[in-house]
């Protein structure tokens, strides 16, 4: 999937989480069907290939590239014996506690409660003062 993202991130391999577009200066630009339109608001993208067209942006007031992008893979926390690869499930954050330092593991961003998601690879345990957890990797679906 294509997509215009500001010069300084334009890496591949940067990741982002796209924050949606600005409805007054979007929705007038010519430009909103590559830049924001393919995109999903709170979603995790990774820039896979950066292309040398650039364009002006007013909502920026700067220039922005044209990268080529994916959702990425995502790691989480989830409960030892949900921990099976392959295994497909809705997620809901394991835990409640907003304290805990394992927190960004067990809701991570891009992703939301009741979404599906599938898991592609264990990734190793996590000491979790709630219980067991395994960190693991995930795609939505």
């Amino acid at each position: 999937m294509l997509t215009l993202i500001g010069e300084s991130m334009a890496k591949k391999g940067m990741k982002f989480i796209f924050e949606g577009a600005d409805n007054e200066n979007c929705v007038k630009c010519k430009l909103r069907f590559t830049c924001s339109t393919n995109l999903e608001k709170g979603r995790v993208y990774e820039v896979i290939d950066v292309k040398k067209t650039k364009h002006y942006c007013p909502k920026e007031d700067a220039y922005v590239q044209l990268v080529e992008i994916v959702e990425p893979t995502l790691e989480m926390a989830v409960a030892s014996r949900r921990a099976i690869e392959g295994m497909t499930f809705e997620y809901e954050p394991p835990c409640s506690r907003v304290r805990c330092r394992y927190r960004d593991e067990c809701v991570p961003p891009g992703v939301a409660r009741g979404e599906k998601v599938r898991i592609t690879r264990i990734l190793g345990p996590l000491d979790c003062p709630e219980g067991p957890k395994k960190r693991v990797e995930i795609v939505r679906i």
